[in-house]
Formats: C-alpha cells, structure tokens, sequence
C-alpha cells in the first residue's frame, strides 16, 4: 500500500527568551519533516538548528537522487533510513566546524529529530530531546528517546518520569549535533497505518503541556494546522518557558491519480 504524509507546522518564541532558536522544515516533495532545538551564546543556537535542518534536508535529497549507499551502513535498517542518518551526521561535521571556526559560535549545538515516508514505514533519524510521537486509535506512542541527563537516570531506576519532569536537570543533554565530531545518531523504523498522525516537537512543547493533555487536544482537533496553532498557545498559556516548535502530520492512502505520477517520477 502506497501511503502520503500531509504536514503542518507551527513555531514560536514563547514568553520567556527573545529569539526563537528553533527551527522546522517540511519538505513534501521527499516525504520529509524535521525539528531541531539550537543551543548556544548569541544566536549560535539559532545557526546550530537552522544548519541542521537544512544540511540534512539537501543532503538526503542528493542521496535520494543518486541512490548512495552510505558507509557504515546498518543493515537492521533500510537504504533510505541510511541515508537521513548519514545526512544527519554530515550537518553535525558542519555544525561542528562552525562552533569551532571563532569565539562567537562557540559550543553551539542543537537537537535533531528528522522523519520520512517510505512506501508504509516511518523513518527516523534522531538526536537529542526533541520528540516525534505517533497517535493511533487512542493511543500516543513517543517513537523517540531523550538524550538526557535525567532520561539517563529515569532509565537506571534513579528519577521517575514524573521526578524527571520537574527536575532542575531536564534541559542536560547528553547528546546533541555539534558539541561532538561523531555523536552517535539513534536510527529508527516503524510502519504506518492510513488515519495515523504524527506529531514532532520541541522541548517547549511538553515540558509546558503534560503528554495526556496534549493527546487530548490534537485527538479533538482533526485540523492539523489548527492542531499546531492550539498546542503553542497552550504551551503559552502554560507560562511560555522556551521556544516552542510543533509539526503535525497525518497519513492517507495516496489516490490512483497520486501512484501514476510517482510511477513516471522515477
């Protein structure tokens, strides 16, 4: 079954700082959408996360159109997931060099948590703590896992999750894109259904909103756009802490019409 993704996004700065270090990009045309978190003095943070998505986005889309197989490969996962991973490491080589290059930027990093479609199956690309949750039925599922400090000691039976929440030490990374030469970058796959939705977010999002209320709310507004647009304010209403980056995306059966034109794209 040949499966599409519809996108939509929503960002802001929020009630607490005075740039928005977030960046989002959604690229339909390779069944693509990305969320990065940036981090750093200035606007280091801002040039950590908008390099990372847009490296990754045209890095991909190179591989996508040669059929590169990158190496190392990881053979428990597809081509295609191969290849967002390896884009996703080349835009930490830039960051990197950048935070490197001069005092301004330096020990700029950013979270990166990027997906596409292909053919029936979610694939994942992710560092950091932003997440990428799946709603199905009434279920929400955070496909993703959080590098840091407190998930570390959520998982050593140290913090609850409920500890971790409202912990001081919830915004320590213990891997980010950038503040490494070759962090490692978790590669993830999971098939999709036609009514599913998917939902990416920053940090900005559910340290604001509490993850039941946030199912709630976009399983009661079927308008992804609107969906979005209700989360920040929310997220606002809650105090505004950081920036807050929301894309949401729900997936359909593509139309006969939609196949063919796939089929003479190739």
């Amino acid at each position: 079954m040949s499966l599409k993704i519809e996108f939509a996004a929503a960002s802001d700065v929020g009630k607490a700082r005075k740039n928005n270090e977030d960046s989002y990009l959604v690229a339909p045309e390779l069944d693509l959408a990305l969320v990065a978190d940036g981090m750093g003095g200035h606007n280091s943070g801002e040039v950590a996360s908008s390099l990372a998505v847009k490296v990754t986005r045209d890095k991909y889309e190179s591989m996508k159109l040669t059929g590169m197989k990158p190496a190392p490969y990881n053979d428990k996962v597809s081509l295609e997931t191969n290849q967002l991973g390896f884009a996703v490491q080349l835009a930490n080589s830039v960051i990197y060099e950048a935070g490197s290059a001069g005092p301004e930027n330096k020990g700029m990093g950013t979270t990166l948590s990027a997906a596409l479609l292909s053919k029936d199956k979610l694939c994942i690309a992710h560092i950091g703590d932003s997440r990428i949750y799946l709603l199905r039925a009434t279920a929400m599922q955070q496909l993703t896992e959080d590098h840091s400090l407190v998930m570390e000691h959520v998982k050593k039976g140290l913090l609850t999750r409920e500890q971790a929440d409202v912990s001081p030490l919830q915004n320590i990374l213990t891997r980010a894109l950038g503040t490494q030469k070759a962090p490692a970058v978790d590669l993830v796959e999971t098939s999709l259904e036609p009514g599913d939705r998917l939902l990416f977010c920053s940090d900005g999002l559910f340290k604001a909103v509490k993850e039941p209320r946030i199912q709630q709310m976009v399983a009661a507004q079927p308008d992804d756009a609107k969906a979005c647009a209700e989360l920040v304010a929310a997220a606002n209403a809650a105090g505004g802490p950081d920036n807050i980056t929301v894309v949401i995306g729900t997936v359909g059966k593509k139309t006969f019409k939609e196949n063919i034109k796939d089929l003479f794209r190739k």
